[in-house]
């Protein structure tokens, strides 16, 4: 079945229409709520990561810190896992460009002019005009680097999405019902091969996310890939057990498919 990811401009109606959607399509609503609860399982500094970090644009030190890195990969893992589940709609942080190329992801944006969201902020948030548009500029400033930052696109190019919404010219039972036909539509691209892939990105991310989380494990560069036919490990190791305990741990992951270890020592 199909997935839907929502980027959003700041009160441009992402968390309404995304619940009216689920609601009449039966679909799972995956937002702020969610991963956060998916960091508090993860631990106390992951849950503290997520309130410091969650779509916004991280400082140099961030940038280059480990954890920060476990982070992204953490929440990357969990995008893709809700995709696994199908029948979900994904709320921003990169959504859209973590599973641009899995077939059945239908990648959609919502704007809406300034001085409509202006009014939305004043009305919801019971501040001033000049304050409600502070705020728009910092949310918006927020994931347009969290994008350009982990994933090097331009959060505002329209190409990168599949449609895309003015929430101020369009009602939001409309854009719904486009919605709902397109995700009809986008269940026959559900293919076996279509669900490989995004199972075969989804056991990588995990293995990405374990490593990278496991302080024990200091490597200047790593990365897990799909191939379409195995998941390969590669990057910098500092010695053969670190290379071998990965590779342990990536198998352990990685179910029925087989793991390639193609990392190499630190010289």
């Amino acid at each position: 079945m199909a997935v839907l990811t929502i980027s959003r401009e700041f009160e441009s109606g992402g968390y309404e229409i995304g619940s009216a959607l689920s609601e009449q399509m039966h679909y799972q609503y995956v937002g702020k709520k969610s991963f956060l609860e998916d960091m508090k399982k993860a631990g106390e500094r992951w849950e503290q990561l997520f309130y410091d970090l969650d779509e916004s644009v991280p400082s140099l030190w961030e940038k280059h810190d480990r954890e920060y890195s476990g982070f992204i990969s953490l929440m990357e893992s969990r995008i893709y896992d809700n995709a696994l589940k199908d029948r979900v709609i994904i709320i921003g942080r990169g959504g859209n460009f973590l599973l641009q190329d899995i077939p059945h992801v239908l990648k959609i944006r919502l704007t809406a002019l300034p001085e409509k969201r202006v009014e939305q902020v004043m009305m919801k948030e019971y501040v001033d005009r000049k304050t409600a548009e502070w705020l728009i500029e910092k949310v918006d400033r927020g994931r347009a680097g969290y994008v350009k930052t982990n994933y090097h696109k331009n959060w505002y190019d329209f190409k990168c999405y599949d449609m895309v919404f003015n929430t101020g010219s369009q009602s939001h039972e409309e854009i719904v019902k486009i919605l709902a036909n397109a995700l009809s539509e986008r269940d026959t691209h559900a293919t076996p091969y279509a669900k490989d892939l995004l199972l075969g990105r989804a056991l990588a991310a995990r293995i990405k996310a374990i490593v990278a989380m496991d302080q024990r494990l200091l490597i200047p560069t790593f990365e897990v890939l799909y191939d379409g036919k195995a998941i390969a490990l590669r990057g910098i190791v500092r010695n053969l057990n670190d290379s071998r305990r990965i590779e342990e741990m990536a198998c352990n992951i990685a179910e029925a498919k087989p793991v390639r270890n193609e990392l190499r020592l630190r010289k």
